[in-house]
């Protein structure tokens, strides 16, 4: 169950893993996916999809729901109707998709196990966006036992930490990670000394931090940077602030919107830069993270992901979002990088993610959980 899948990418990191998990785990577990007509806010629904039936997209089974459809009784049918040992939940508030089935569960009109993956919503950043109504849900759910007999994943310790900060020390649950995307062939870039490609992708809203990016590369003066923009102006109000901010940057710095990237584009647009650029508030997984790295691309991030001691490991830096400084270090000393210190980081970077993400180790851990 999820709200969005492909083609769709206006949603971006969930997508890409419910994407990914079925394409790499096919041959292994029988997925029937169930999601709307259309992308994040369309407002028409996608060319040449077959709606309100089972059909394929790219090998897999998906059910594409309408409009009209989006209705319990319609979505209830539909489950109750499809064979199946467990269901798959991949958003925290989901209401057709996630709440109501937890309710049918608790009413027995279903009978399936229940996974429940909530994809960084229970994280102290996430949780202080709407906070009142997110608390009060969170509330409801434990006085009427919403959350009783399900399983819960999370994708890292810091996230096995929340959900058990939020629903209980003894809750259900099983830490598996995402499956990275199948690696590309790695492209060589050039590198000067003084100069300095970066990269930010990401949906532009405020706790994706564009804004506290632009502030850092006000105060680089000794390196020229392109930095380029990808993503969808999701808040439209949010990107006005940072265009009119990007405005003030020194000569130095070549800022540039580009666009929205499809999944299929993210590899080889990475390819193009030195070096991600993203100073987020808050990441569950970070897809574009790990895309960078296995494109032997430098990161340079906040410490609110799970990718930590970055620096340690000769692969980027992460870093307190409360000390600016030390972001204008690591961007002036990643521009006076020579080509040779360059190429030692740039494969560094995808020996450290293959170490990282040990791809048959983690489609055994998904295996197991679903069994």
């Amino acid at each position: 169950m999820c709200d969005w899948f492909l083609p769709g990418y206006l949603a971006g990191g969930p997508i890409q893993s419910i994407a990914t998990l079925t394409k790499q785990l096919g041959n292994d577990i029988n997925f029937k996916i169930i999601t709307t007509d259309r992308d994040f806010r369309a407002k028409k629904p996608y060319d040449d999809i077959a709606i309100n039936t089972w059909t394929n997209y790219e090998g897999r089974e998906v059910f594409y729901i309408s409009p009209e459809n989006m209705n319990a009784d319609f979505v209830l049918k539909l489950i109750q109707d499809t064979p199946h040992h467990v269901i798959y939940m991949n958003s925290l508030y989901s209401k057709l998709f996630t709440i109501y089935p937890l309710k049918w569960k608790l009413q027995k009109k279903i009978n399936s196990k229940i996974v429940l993956a909530p994809r960084g919503m229970l994280r102290d950043r996430a949780l202080a966006v709407k906070p009142l109504k997110k608390h009060l849900f969170l509330l409801y759910a434990r006085f009427t036992g919403l959350f009783k007999n399900i399983h819960w994943q999370s994708t890292s310790k810091q996230e096995s930490l929340e959900i058990k900060k939020r629903i209980g020390e003894d809750v259900h649950l099983t830490e598996v990670s995402n499956l990275p995307a199948i690696s590309n062939e790695i492209t060589t870039i050039d590198k000067y000394p003084g100069d300095l490609k970066l990269c930010f992708i990401a949906r532009i809203v405020d706790i994706k931090n564009l804004n506290f990016a632009i502030d850092i590369l006000k105060e680089i003066k000794t390196v020229t940077i392109t930095f380029d923009i990808y993503g969808p102006k999701e808040d439209e109000a949010y990107w006005i602030v940072c265009d009119s901010n990007a405005k003030t940057l020194p000569n130095n710095i070549n800022f540039n919107y580009k666009s929205v990237l499809k999944p299929e584009e993210i590899s080889s647009t990475i390819s193009k830069y030195h070096a991600l650029f993203l100073p987020t508030q808050t990441e569950n997984f970070g897809h574009v993270i790990v895309e960078s790295l296995k494109n032997g691309r430098l990161v340079v991030i906040s410490d609110q992901t799970p990718w930590r001691n970055l620096q340690s490991e000769y692969v980027g830096f992460d870093i307190s979002l409360n000390d600016k400084q030390k972001f204008i270090d690591a961007i002036g000393m990643l521009g006076q990088l020579n080509q040779s210190e360059f190429d030692v980081m740039s494969k560094t970077c995808i020996t450290y993610i293959n170490h990282q993400l040990n791809l048959e180790e983690i489609k055994a851990q998904y295996i197991a959980l679903f069994n």
